[in-house]
């Protein structure tokens, strides 16, 4: 039997990217409930989903409708919801995820999975105390952890026969946010309650994308924060170094040169350095109004000792990912370039489904969990981590620790 879901959240993300994804995925998901603050947004979004051609619960149209504290606490009390997708303002997600929990539904929460580490990290906690020992699944919404081809480029990156460890990696987030835009003129968008802004909100797809694809992600953050643009307070820009852990640090690959020398490397000043996997981060929404063709693809770079991957994002209406390996010459790796659409959303969605409606009948999905709190966590912690580091180092493990 499917699950029957309660969409609590009627904004543009969750028309424009939920409904798709639960259109998409008719044997998992039941559309039983929508839910928002205001009765005139929710009947928008009832709309929408009809039109969208949604079946809802006796596969012709119908659909619950609710809102408002009185309309939310019947949708927390029906015993026909198995479930809830919160597509809500960051800052008041944790507490509706655990009010959610607290009567008996399983959760999925868009992210990020707080509005700063220390929220997020008791919010984890206990729903690992409390709730997830009762069978209760929390899940949240990464959709780029979810990306198909983010896991490939991982498989490239990590399984290629000769490509060698990961030197070095660079990432690039840059957009365009107009003062009045769509996104940053929702109300809780335009003066944010919370860090970072459009970098925290936007800025951990990125980070969960090095999640996903490096074997070796950073552990320790050096970065500076700017605000270039006044309508895009508190920060709009981060520049970051991102440094692995110790263990990660080994001597330089490959034999020492064939040339003759007057000096050995003992004579060099200073000593000699090591081989790390560390990286650049550069996020900005502050990129003027260039035409799309003129703006550098958004994605990242990993340089690997005998080849290169790059990832991009391309495309403005039909998304796509575009992966190229480029083997060193001699190297023995296999050159070549993927191409796929941007399916994550609609990825996420079913697989929540899938183990809502396993977990009914006391069993498991079998499928991998690429929406777990522990991971987004981390996601935002080398978000915060960019906003705070002020140019210090900050080690993620000790801030995600609370230490």
């Amino acid at each position: 039997m499917p699950a029957n879901i309660a969409l609590l959240g009627s904004g543009l993300f969750a028309q424009n990217s939920y409904l798709p994804a639960l259109l998409a995925n008719p044997t998992d998901a039941v559309l039983h409930t929508i839910w928002s603050r205001s009765s005139t947004s929710a009947v928008k979004l009832l709309e929408a989903a009809k039109s969208s051609g949604i079946q809802g619960l006796d596969g012709k149209g119908s659909i619950n409708v609710e809102h408002g504290d009185d309309g939310l606490d019947k949708v927390l009390s029906d015993p026909s919801v198995d479930a809830v997708m919160l597509v809500l303002p960051i800052s008041r997600q944790p507490e509706l995820v655990l009010r959610a929990l607290k009567a008996g539904k399983h959760v999925m929460s868009e992210k990020p999975v707080g509005k700063d580490v220390k929220t997020a990290r008791e919010t984890i906690e206990e729903y690992e105390k409390t709730y997830q020992p009762k069978g209760l699944i929390w899940r949240v919404a990464e959709n780029w952890a979810h990306e198909p081809m983010l896991l490939k480029a991982r498989d490239i990156i990590q399984t290629t026969p000769n490509l060698g460890p990961v030197l070095y990696w660079h990432l690039r987030a840059e957009g365009v946010t107009l003062d009045g835009s769509k996104y940053q003129a929702t109300e809780w968008r335009t003066v944010p309650d919370y860090q970072g802004g459009f970098i925290l909100d936007g800025g951990v797809h990125s980070t969960a994308m090095l999640r996903t694809l490096l074997p070796t992600p950073p552990n320790t953050i050096i970065s500076t924060a700017a605000l270039h643009r006044t309508h895009l307070l508190p920060h709009d820009t981060i520049t970051a170094l991102a440094l692995p852990s110790d263990e990660a640090t080994v001597d330089p690959h490959g034999p020492p040169t064939a040339l003759n020398a007057i000096r050995t490397a003992n004579d060099v000043p200073g000593g000699i350095g090591k081989s790390s996997p560390q990286g650049i981060i550069f996020m900005s929404w502050a990129l003027p109004d260039i035409p799309a063709e003129s703006r550098e693809p958004n994605g990242i770079t990993v340089v690997c000792l005998n080849g290169q991957v790059t990832v991009r994002a391309e495309g403005t209406t039909e998304r796509q990912w575009v992966i190229n390996l480029s083997a060193a010459n001699g190297s023995g790796v296999q050159s070549g370039k993927w191409s796929g659409r941007w399916c994550g959303v609609e990825r996420e969605v079913g697989m929540f489904a899938r183990a809502v409606a396993a977990a009914k009948q006391g069993k498991e999905s079998g499928e991998e969990n690429y929406g777990t709190p522990r991971g987004s966590l981390w996601d935002l912690a080398i978000i915060e981590a960019c906003l705070s580091s002020n140019g210090r180092p900050v080690d993620v493990a000790k801030l995600i620790a609370g230490k």
